[in-house]
């Protein structure tokens, strides 16, 4: 059986997005040796780093994925699979220029934000011909189209920030900080990972699928709620009623996670179930502390609520979907056309369990220890869990290599 490249993407077309995000992922902990525990929000190294993360490792992940996801839930080729050898190379060289002009200069701003502006445009240019050929109209279909027009708006008022820090255009750009983080985070992020988990997270974890209408409420909450602080330019208290609209799209998501879950049909538990729980863990964390630090306008709660639902939600449910997806895309394109020819290995031995636990252990340690360093203010204690954070990201970059690499019985 041969793999068509239109409709499941060549392993080495996708492969730089989980290999680069990856290195991206470490390179933005590294940069973090040079942060002290007590720093705040707006210090341009919390915003270097926040970009450098959510760009280079979350947003380059979440596109390898989708450029595998988004035709296998709206069963369709993709209609331009080309596009995504030139998506890669832009992404990748947009976030360096982004980031460095964010430490140096705000003409390299606008530089590094018109590369991704140019790779996100393509990436939503195939997207939406591609769902438009599909006969699927489903909730997921949906939130995948509103999910890359928010993603667009985002990137849209961030060019224009940058342009305020350049003196291109006359405006304050901090004013326009919530409207950039909420399309994004919230609209494009959020709706992806809640839609796109509907269907994951039941085939990974052998469980019942939810129906759509229960992903429905989640996807129009928190449309609803970019919606609403997008509208909150021109009437304030929307901004509220946009925060609490986001908070409850996510404990509705997060109730419908729990019953996906309570379906489950084997009693087992792999490394993937593993970091989806410390994902989901650290998820509840995050909003706790967050509305407490929203409410009680207390910037460190902010703070702690955003590491947690960066490196430990965004960061654990990345590498577990990492553990399944690229196994599979290396079996499925390396043996599945011999599978009636010679032995071939089984997906999970592709796997090193030993560089996937010691990632895990590592990971979970690093985020409780930066954690406890920003609450005590304790430079020593944080250094030592971003180190043991990248140490994480090394063995993690190790076991996907090692897949990659696979031969086994071909051999």
């Amino acid at each position: 059986m041969n793999v068509s490249p239109d409709f499941s993407l060549p392993i080495r077309v996708v492969a730089p997005y989980f290999v680069g995000g990856i290195l991206f992922y470490i390179l933005a902990m590294v940069s973090l040796l040079w942060v002290e525990p007590n720093i705040g929000m707006s210090d341009y190294r919390v915003i270097g780093w926040v970009h450098l993360y959510m760009i280079g490792f979350v947003m380059m992940i979440i596109i390898g994925a989708m450029a595998q996801m988004s035709v296998v839930v709206a069963e369709v080729h993709h209609r331009y699979p080309d596009l995504f050898r030139w998506i890669f190379p832009l992404l990748s060289l947009g976030t360096i220029v982004l980031v460095a002009g964010l430490y140096f200069s705000p003409l390299g701003m606008m530089a590094g934000g018109t590369l991704l502006l140019c790779a996100l445009g393509l990436f939503a240019y195939n997207l939406f011909f591609t769902l438009k050929t599909s006969r699927r109209r489903t909730t997921v279909i949906r939130s995948m189209q509103w999910s890359t027009f928010f993603l667009l708006i985002g990137l849209g008022i961030g060019i224009v920030m940058a342009s305020g820090y350049a003196g291109i255009v006359v405006i304050e750009p901090s004013y326009w900080r919530e409207f950039h983080v909420f399309a994004l985070i919230g609209g494009y992020v959020m709706i992806n990972i809640m839609g796109v988990s509907t269907v994951v997270l039941p085939m990974f974890g052998a469980c019942n699928r939810p129906s759509d209408n229960d992903y429905t409420i989640s996807f129009g909450m928190m449309s609803g709620a970019v919606v609403m602080m997008l509208a909150s330019v021109w009437v304030e208290w929307f901004g509220w009623m946009a925060f609490s609209l986001a908070v409850g799209s996510i404990l509705h998501y997060m109730q419908s996670v729990y019953r996906i879950f309570t379906t489950k049909k084997r009693r087992y538990s792999d490394i993937w179930e593993r970091s989806v729980a410390v994902a989901f863990a650290s998820l509840v964390v995050a909003l706790s502390v967050s509305v407490y630090g929203y409410i009680s306008v207390n910037e460190k709660a902010m703070i702690l609520g955003f590491w947690f639902f960066t490196t430990g939600f965004l960061g654990f449910l990345m590498s577990a979907h990492l553990y399944k997806i690229v196994p599979f895309l290396v079996w499925f394109e390396r043996y599945v056309p011999h599978i009636d020819e010679k032995a071939v290995p089984m997906i999970h031995e592709l796997l090193d369990q030993k560089w996937a636990k010691g990632q895990w252990l590592a990971g979970c340690a690093g985020i409780l220890l930066v954690a406890l360093a920003i609450l005590l203010e304790n430079w020593i204690l944080f250094i030592g869990g971003i180190a043991v954070i990248i140490a994480s990201g090394a063995m993690l970059l190790g076991a996907i290599l090692k897949i990659l690499r696979f031969r086994g019985v071909e051999e």
